[in-house]
């Protein structure tokens, strides 16, 4: 899919922010609130940072995480098979699986993000694993799903335009 990184960032970055806004839409839709609101005013609060911070906190550590999570996912598409079809599966499966790993370590994650971002350092214990299977795993899931289908948009985008430039090389 990706032969460099000049072609890579932009679908990266992209499929970071389309990930983000489509998990925190889940979650508002959900729970009546969202991760950023979360961690924000805790990161604030715990830090002893201003409340108007905490907005700013939320998205710049939800972004930050989507970002590396994106990067991930473009990792996993070096690996995938170049048969349309199959790459399209796996990518749904990728999906799900990404999703399930993500979720796992979503607890202990937040305590640490908490406890290092508001100044207090590493908690003395963490959470467990969060095993369930609701509404954090589906928002993860559907972050993933977001991220492979816009890497496929790119791939066929990409596809495209070597077509384009051949067929004009071929008129002129």
């Amino acid at each position: 899919m990706f032969r460099n990184l000049k072609n890579r960032t932009p679908w990266i970055a992209l499929s970071a922010g389309l990930g983000a806004l489509a998990f925190v839409a889940i979650q508002n839709a959900a729970l009546g609130g969202n991760i950023t609101q979360f961690l924000g005013s805790q990161i604030a609060k715990q830090g002893g940072y201003g409340a108007g911070a905490a907005p700013y906190i939320g998205w710049g550590v939800h972004l930050a995480v989507s970002l590396s999570y994106a990067a991930l996912a473009a990792v996993v598409v070096g690996f995938l098979p170049a048969a349309r079809m199959r790459r399209y599966a796996t990518m749904l499966v990728a999906s799900v699986g990404l999703g399930w790993v993500t979720t796992l370590v979503t607890a202990p994650a937040i305590a640490v993000t908490i406890g290092v971002l508001s100044g207090n350092g590493l908690p003395a214990s963490l959470p467990g694993l969060n095993t369930a299977f609701g509404v954090p795993f589906w928002t993860h899931v559907a972050f993933f799903a977001v991220t492979f289908a816009v890497f496929a948009l790119s791939e066929l985008r990409l596809a495209g335009g070597r077509q384009r430039r051949v067929a004009v090389g071929v008129i002129a």
